[in-house]
C-alpha cells in the first residue's frame, strides 16, 4: 500500500500559493525514456500525461481517409487514416444522413476523436475542431457558442466581436480564457484559426490520401492551453525539443506583454523529475488506494465497464461521534475523489460510495460540493444521481488515455 504523499514542490516555492504552474520533465520509466507532463495548481498535481518521447499522440489529427467497408449491422465504416493504420466511424442514423451517403472508396476528412483502446481502433468524427487558446473552431456543428463560466459583460463583449465575423461555414465555441484577451489577440487567433480551418475544408481533399492535415498539439501545449496565461506562474522544462515547442507556440500566440517565458532547466546535480518528486506521484498513481490526512482513504478500482471509488473511515480513532467522523470523511474526500478522477484522467460511469449516505440532506450536500469540485476539470464531470444503494453516479467525458492506459503503452513499448 502507497500513502500518497502532499506532493509539494521544491522548497522556495510554497509561499506562492494559488498559483498554476507547468513541469515537463525526462522520466525513466523503466528502460522506455518518457516525457511526464504535470499541472500543478495550489502546489498540488492535478493534471499528470507520461508517453514515450518519441511516441507522439494521434488524438486530434486529421487525416484524409479512405472507406475501406461499412458495417449497416454496425451503422459505421472502417477507415484507413495510413498506411499500416485504420479507424472506426461511427455513422449518423439513415434518416439523418440527408445527401451525405458513403460508398466504399470515398476519401473524407476525419479526426481521431479517442485513441485506440487495448483492441478497439481508433475512434474517428467528420465533425473537425482545430482549438486554440481562446477558441475552438467546428466543421459540423455550425453554432456560435460561448463557455458558462464566461461572466455576463466578458460574454457581451465577446459575442460582438464574434458575431459580424460568425457566417454560418463552421462553428465556433468561446472559451473561458477569452476573457483575459484583448481585441488584437482575438483578431490574430481568429485570423489564424479560421485560415487553417478553410484551408482544410477547401484544400485538405486535394491532398494526396493518408495526408496528416492537423497535428493535435503535444502534452505540454495542451496543458498550456487550459492555464489563463495570468495564473501561469511557472513553466519549466529540461528537454531542449519541448523548450523550442514551448517557445515557438508562445511567440505565436501570446501578446508581448502577457507572454510567459518557459525556461529550460540544466543543473546536472539534480534531475527535474526528481527536484519535483514525480517518482512518487508516479507511483502514487499507480496504487488503489488514496489516503486522506483524517486517516479515512479512497479506493479506486477501474474496470472495463466503470469506475468505482470507495470511501472508508480509515484508522481514525479521534474524539469525534462516528456521525461526525463521517460527515468529516466525507467532507475531505469530495475534494480529493474530483482530483483524483482528473489527475488519472479516469471517464465514462464512475461511482462513488460515500459512507453512511442514506439521508437526503446528507446527499444534497454532498452532490452540491461534488458539482463544486467538477468545476475545476476541464472536462465538466457530471454528477448524474444517486442510485437506490446511495451509490453517486458521475459521467465524465473521455478526452485523454486514462494513466493506467498511458501505463500500458509504455510497457507494451518495453516489451
Amino acid at each position: 500500500m502507497i500513502e500518497e504523499q502532499d506532493m509539494s514542490i521544491p522548497a522556495g516555492e510554497a509561499e506562492n500559493m494559488g498559483e498554476k504552474k507547468i513541469v515537463i520533465a525526462k522520466y525513466p520509466a523503466g528502460e522506455v525514456p518518457c516525457l511526464a507532463s504535470v499541472l500543478y495548481e495550489d502546489d498540488r498535481p492535478v493534471e499528470f500525461y507520461i508517453r514515450r518521447k518519441d511516441s507522439p499522440s494521434i488524438l486530434g489529427n486529421i487525416y484524409v481517409g479512405k472507406i475501406e467497408s461499412i458495417q449497416n449491422n454496425l451503422n459505421a465504416a472502417f477507415v484507413r487514416i495510413g498506411p499500416d493504420r485504420n479507424g472506426y466511424l461511427p455513422l449518423p442514423p439513415k434518416h439523418a444522413r440527408q445527401d451525405r451517403t458513403l460508398k466504399v472508396g470515398d476519401e473524407i476528412l476525419v479526426q481521431v476523436e479517442k485513441e485506440a483502446m487495448k483492441q478497439k481502433l481508433p475512434r474517428l468524427t467528420q465533425n473537425l475542431t482545430v482549438p486554440g487558446r481562446f477558441l475552438v473552431l467546428t466543421s459540423e456543428r455550425k453554432t456560435l457558442n460561448f463557455s458558462r463560466k464566461l461572466a455576463e459583460d466578458d460574454r457581451k463583449r465577446l459575442e460582438d466581436f464574434f458575431r459580424p465575423r460568425f457566417d454560418g461555414r463552421f462553428g465556433i465555441i468561446v472559451r473561458t480564457n477569452a476573457a483575459e484577451a484583448d481585441e488584437e489577440e482575438l483578431r490574430g487567433e481568429w485570423d489564424a484559426l479560421s485560415g487553417q480551418m478553410n484551408r482544410i475544408l477547401d484544400h485538405g481533399l486535394e491532398r494526396t490520401c493518408y495526408s496528416c492535415l492537423y497535428q493535435s498539439e503535444s502534452d505540454a501545449i495542451y496543458l498550456l492551453k487550459q492555464c489563463p496565461v495570468r495564473e501561469l506562474k511557472r513553466l519549466v522544462t529540461d528537454d531542449p525539443e519541448t523548450k523550442r515547442e514551448l517557445d515557438d507556440y508562445i511567440l505565436r500566440t501570446f501578446s508581448e506583454d502577457d507572454r510567459p517565458k518557459a525556461v529550460l532547466y540544466e543543473d546536472r546535480m539534480v534531475d527535474l523529475y526528481k527536484l519535483y518528486n514525480l517518482t512518487t506521484l508516479f507511483e502514487a498513481l499507480q496504487s488503489r488506494n488514496v489516503w486522506l490526512k483524517s486517516g479515512g482513504f479512497l479506493v479506486i478500482e477501474q474496470t472495463e465497464a466503470f469506475v468505482s471509488v470507495d470511501v472508508n473511515t480509515g484508522r481514525y480513532s479521534g474524539n469525534k461521534s462516528f456521525s461526525k467522523t463521517v460527515q468529516m470523511t466525507n467532507d475531505e474526500a469530495a475534494p480529493e475523489i474530483a482530483r483524483q478522477i482528473r489527475l488519472r484522467q479516469l471517464s465514462g460511469t464512475i461511482l462513488v460510495d460515500f459512507i453512511n449516505m442514506r439521508e437526503p440532506g446528507d446527499q444534497r450536500r454532498l452532490r452540491e460540493r461534488m458539482t463544486e469540485e467538477f468545476r475545476k476539470d476541464p472536462s465538466r464531470p457530471q454528477v448524474i444521481d444517486i442510485t437506490a444503494l446511495d451509490i453517486m453516479e458521475i459521467t465524465r467525458t473521455k478526452k485523454r488515455k486514462s494513466f493506467k492506459e498511458q501505463l500500458k503503452d509504455i510497457e507494451a513499448d518495453a516489451e
